[in-house]
């Protein structure tokens, strides 16, 4: 093949990969759009007067615990429960299903061994604290969410997410 056959079928080629991460890149940014316009929705519905934090996270506190705020390398145990924003249960330690309490979840604030939002959530609370959570994709599982994850979490999905300090270590 000569160079000018290689550099048209090349140019051909790339054309057509520049096309497709383009149509890719649409496609994504809508996807984020109509997770934002569900999230705006349910937000309107069911929690009109809270404003996000600046990260974008919506904390609403339950009940007030006692104590000092929980900080980045805390150790806590808590229990949660985790529905995506369509009330899919995902994932729980409350037992709703069950009708029993699973033992708590165990973790080091900061240390990124949880979705960001919750993370974030736990600089909020203290001990005994029970927050409703909605957490974006952004700080959750992103735009290729959970794949390893049972049940599998689509990316760009919106979480719920109710939580209860057990305990907190220093």
């Amino acid at each position: 093949m000569n160079n000018i056959r290689r550099l048209a079928l090349f140019t051909g080629l790339f054309g057509i990969a520049v096309a497709f991460m383009a149509c890719n890149d649409n496609s994504l940014e809508k996807q984020r759009e109509q997770e934002l316009e569900l999230l705006d929705a349910y937000v309107q519905a069911n929690y009109p007067d809270v404003e996000p934090k600046p990260s974008g996270l919506y904390y609403i506190e339950e009940k007030k615990g006692t104590g000092d705020t929980i900080k980045i390398g805390n150790k806590v145990q808590i229990f949660y429960a985790t529905w995506t924003i369509d009330s899919v249960l995902l994932d729980e330690t409350n037992g709703y299903t069950t009708g029993h309490r699973f033992e708590p979840f165990e973790f080091v604030v900061g240390q990124g061994s949880v979705i960001k939002g919750l993370d974030e959530a736990m600089t909020y609370m203290q001990p005994g604290t029970v927050a409703n959570l909605i957490i974006d994709s952004g700080l959750a599982y992103g735009q290729n969410g959970n794949m390893n994850g049972n049940p599998v979490v689509p990316g760009f999905t919106t979480l719920l997410m109710q939580v209860e300090v057990y305990k907190v270590y220093k």
